[in-house]
């Protein structure tokens, strides 16, 4: 490690470290220091470590992205496998990450039993969720496509934009999710909606809504996919 940099953020606290020349030893070292600990967030990629400590506002709306995803996957009855902000690295492909949320769908059964994953011989993530407050998301997206990730949220205050794997290997925008049967528009309605109450309320709001609008679409487009 030669050089390290403070980034600025927009605003809030949630400060932000860039480290330059980092090798791939380097970077494990770091880990193995940091433990178990959640803080500092970190992405590597070719050899600059970001290391990120996030805010309240950062970790409400991921979470609500989390809890909207798994009560979806509970009311449809959807194999799944969080993996929440596990470490998913590959030397091989110089890069390091460490989703917001991360779940296993199509691939779940490849992994269940697990109590590792080793993404060079595991296959990655089907859904990945990052919560963007005051720093971009670049060096992450860019390691989810080097892994092969298929889907990947990017969620902030205004939008929520869906990301999905092409077969040229590039990150495409998609109105709805390829891995679950909503869209973009509504699950950012739902991750940043306001209501009276606490946060179990909101749940229950969304359950409400699984159950009333989502299921019974979904029953429709099983019974006249054209």
């Amino acid at each position: 490690m030669t050089t390290a940099t403070l980034d600025k953020p927009r605003e809030a606290a949630e400060p932000a470290v860039v480290l330059h020349d980092v090798d791939w030893a380097g970077y494990e070292s770091i880990l193995k220091i940091r433990g178990e600990r959640r803080a500092p967030r970190m992405v590597y990629l070719d050899g600059s470590l970001f290391l990120m400590s996030p805010s309240y506002s950062h970790d409400r709306l991921a979470k609500r992205l989390g809890m909207f995803i798994e009560l979806l996957v509970l009311e449809l009855d959807v194999p799944c496998a969080p993996a929440r902000s596990t470490t998913f690295r590959r030397g091989s492909k110089a890069g390091g990450v460490e989703p917001d949320e991360s779940y296993y769908f199509a691939s779940e059964a490849r992994i269940r039993g697990n109590t590792e994953i080793d993404l060079e011989v595991a296959p990655p993530p089907d859904l990945v969720v990052e919560a963007v407050w005051t720093h971009k998301a670049d060096a992450a997206v860019e390691v989810y496509r080097r892994f092969g990730v298929p889907e990947v949220w990017i969620a902030d205050r205004r939008a929520l934009t869906i990301l999905v794997l092409q077969p040229s290997g590039d990150y495409e925008p998609a109105e709805s999710s390829r891995a679950l049967p909503v869209s973009a528009a509504e699950v950012h309605e739902w991750a940043t909606k306001e209501i009276d109450g606490s946060e179990t309320a909101w749940m229950k709001a969304v359950q409400r809504w699984v159950r009333e609008v989502v299921a019974p679409r979904l029953k429709a487009s099983k019974s006249n996919p054209d």
